[in-house]
């Protein structure tokens, strides 16, 4: 008899053994599953919190100057203090239309519609232009490539990009762009009413 109860002890330590270790396993796999869930509210609490600030935003007429994720962006640079941007948006009619932002990195100061793309071959270089009126002033957002002179390694070409600010044909300002360059997409413009041959010559 006795010997039996040893056996049936023995079963019972193993298979107290096997529970301990089902459960410490089970206790592992729990603590990732916390892991995991506890990551997954971050995510959603984090997309949350983007998604309040970008409402508020909006509820108080704010517009980041940088194209959205749904938006094309067509130019982009640092001007110094200033971000400017062009971005190809969808209007309220459903028609597509390119739109100029300039301001800080948080606010669009300035926002106009209806960009008109143009483009011009130089020597060695070339030249695109998206313009914005507003009122009697224009924004002439540009990329422009000139060749600077040739060496034995071959041309050397000059490569300049902002935006103008023109009353007539004035030049009132020459924003340059200082960093971070995305230059005149004009390959784009063909969606956006086409691309012509106007383009304003403001360095000269």
């Amino acid at each position: 008899m006795r010997m039996i109860l040893v056996g049936c002890a023995s079963l019972a330590l193993v298979a107290c053994g096997e529970a301990a270790e089902t459960a410490g396993e089970s206790a592992e796999e729990t603590g990732e599953e916390i892991s995991e869930a506890r990551e997954t509210y971050r995510e959603a609490a984090e997309s949350g919190r983007e998604a309040g600030e970008m409402a508020e935003a909006a509820r108080a007429g704010v517009q980041p100057v940088a194209c959205a994720s749904d938006e094309q962006e067509l130019f982009s640079c640092t001007a110094g203090a200033k971000r400017i941007a062009v971005c190809g948006v969808t209007n309220a009619q459903g028609q597509k239309t390119a739109q100029y932002r300039f301001g800080s990195a948080e606010k669009a100061e300035i926002v106009l519609d209806g960009g008109r793309f143009a483009n011009t071959p130089y020597s060695g270089g070339g030249e695109s232009q998206i313009q914005f009126a507003n009122g009697g002033v224009r924004y002439i957002v540009y990329s422009r490539t000139i060749r600077t002179g040739f060496d034995e390694e071959g041309n050397k070409p000059e490569f300049t990009d902002g935006v103008w600010v023109v009353r007539g044909d004035e030049n009132l300002a020459d924003r340059q762009c200082t960093a971070d360059v995305v230059s005149v997409d004009v390959m784009a413009g063909e969606e956006y009413g086409g691309v012509s041959k106007d383009i304003y010559y403001g360095f000269e």
